[in-house]
């Protein structure tokens, strides 16, 4: 039985069951799921069918690019996507079709209201993307504020400048001293905002009309909604007395949710990188329904949930005295992101450098005469991603040019993190006419998520820390959660290449 076709029903007493869901008693110890109907898994000719289907369609696709141009790679790319992760669904029967059609209604509306909306009030019209832009130049003024104490701490290090007055234009943006204390900044900024429980108001807001339309449960909904500002690991403290007793299916969208998206603090980091703000922005906002829904189809509810059919979970009391206190606490929060995103680019970076060095000792001119490949002169992990994600990133509606340059921007967000992917990008906006506008805007929408094998571990411990008892549970469920984010993102992308003008 689905959680909406009993959004009232009190949760069965399950206390002293084995198995990881429980009975609605914060504290309680873990149950098993409500015994429900059971339901067949996927057939296997069923998952044969969809995968030959999706791969049917992108080959005609491929064949006839030039006929149906851009947008009409990205449409493709929407069913292909859609169609890869319901060929892996663990049971298309148990699915909830009211929670897809709402879930990509809602994305739908969303992509058209910012890309392609205008509102005309009083006489005066006005643009729903104009307005994301205004929202953009927000956080920008915000990456200023901080930039002001970075500055009074380093002195001329924090002054583009002045940097590259001295020493080039190459080391004007000094990643320490630059991209490091907006993190700092904000992580503060948004533990105020959660002391004055702001944040909790607008999360609830949006939780209220996604669980209303998608009848998804109350906690799973909350979370989703709140990563749009807090970080995979923040955000299920929202609904930390139900994490533990939460069904594999609402666990799972935990999850898949934290990996599709990304938090507040790093939003303004990556916008600092050059990344387009309203791509960055809306991709966090289209990401709620996307996850929520790819989730759901991926991994259908079987079981009654304690919050099903209700977005009204515990409030939980601010555990800070006042302002100073949430904004101090806030900022050693920021603290110890900004130096675990440094440590991870020092050890990652490295580690391409490694895997380089390693790949430039293959003799590829030995192998090219034997397999008649074109292969390089030096192999390095950039070509192979960018030949490995390219037919990724023609689904996504990019340039046939740009292809392998976006592909290899989604391996470096797939296998080390989406910071090297950034800066790599940032890297090359300095080279005129590297891409195109619309490439570097579609791969903004792709990378904007912590869909990386890194993030696996990160949930593992964070998320594993609220609920020590469903450990195995979120180990069972940690790559299927990263497949299913990095698919959402991917999913953003082509409807905002859907929907985008060409020319942007």
């Amino acid at each position: 039985m689905e959680a909406s076709e009993s959004p009232h029903e009190p949760p069965p007493s399950a206390a002293g069951q084995p198995n990881g869901d429980s009975a609605s008693v914060p504290g309680a110890a873990p149950a098993s799921e409500p015994a429900v109907p059971p339901m067949p898994a996927t057939p296997l000719s069923w998952r044969v069918f969809i995968g030959a289907a999706i791969a049917a369609t992108a080959a005609i696709a491929y064949v006839a690019r030039d006929i149906i141009g851009l947008r009409g790679q990205s449409l493709v790319g929407i069913f292909f996507f859609f169609g890869l992760v319901a060929m892996f669904s663990a049971n298309l029967r148990a699915v909830n079709w009211r929670t897809i059609g709402w879930g990509i209604a809602l994305q739908a509306i969303l992509a058209v209201l910012v890309l392609q909306g205008r509102v005309t009030i009083g006489g005066t019209e006005y643009s729903v993307y104009r307005s994301f832009e205004r929202a953009g130049d927000a956080v920008q003024t915000f990456i200023k504020c901080s930039e002001e104490g970075s500055k009074f701490v380093f002195g001329a290090l924090a002054d583009t400048d002045a940097m590259g007055k001295t020493f080039g234009a190459k080391w004007a943006f000094v990643f320490a001293f630059r991209a490091l204390p907006p993190i700092l900044f904000v992580s503060a900024f948004f533990t105020v905002l959660y002391h004055f429980g702001i944040l909790q108001f607008f999360v609830r807001l949006m939780a209220r009309v996604m669980s209303h339309l998608m009848r998804t449960s109350g906690a799973e909904t909350l979370s989703v909604s709140a990563n749009v500002f807090m970080g995979q690991t923040e955000a299920p403290l929202i609904i930390k007395p139900y994490v533990p007793r939460m069904t594999n299916s609402e666990l799972f969208v935990l999850m898949a949710s934290g990996m599709a998206h990304i938090s507040g603090a790093l939003m303004a980091v990556y916008i600092s990188y050059g990344a387009n703000p309203v791509a960055v922005i809306t991709t966090c906002v289209m990401a709620c329904p996307c996850s929520l829904y790819l989730s759901k189809l991926f991994m259908p509810e079987t079981s009654r949930t304690e919050t099903g059919g209700s977005s009204k979970t515990a409030k939980m009391k601010s555990p800070y005295v006042n302002a100073v206190d949430a904004a101090a606490s806030g900022t050693t929060d920021g603290l110890h992101l900004a130096l675990n995103v440094a440590a991870m680019l020092i050890v990652f970076i490295a580690f391409v450098a490694l895997f380089n060095a390693a790949l430039g000792l293959i003799p590829t001119h030995w192998l090219a005469e034997r397999t008649g490949l074109d292969l390089p002169e030096n192999l390095s992990l950039v070509w192979i991603f960018g030949k490995l994600f390219s037919p990724v990133a023609f689904l996504m509606g990019v340039d046939s040019a740009d292809q392998a340059k976006v592909g290899t921007l989604l391996g470096y967000k797939l296998s080390i993190n989406e910071h090297v992917a950034y800066l790599t990008m940032k890297d090359w906006k300095s080279i005129p006419n590297y891409m195109s506008p619309r490439s570097y805007q579609l791969a903004a929408y792709a990378l904007t998520g912590f869909a990386n094998f890194s993030s696996v571990g990160i949930q593992l411990g964070g998320i594993g820390a609220i609920a020590p008892d469903r450990r195995h549970d979120l180990a069972r469920l940690g790559m299927k959660a990263l497949f299913v984010g990095f698919v959402a993102t991917l999913l953003n992308a082509s409807v905002a290449g859907l929907f985008s003008d060409l020319s942007q």
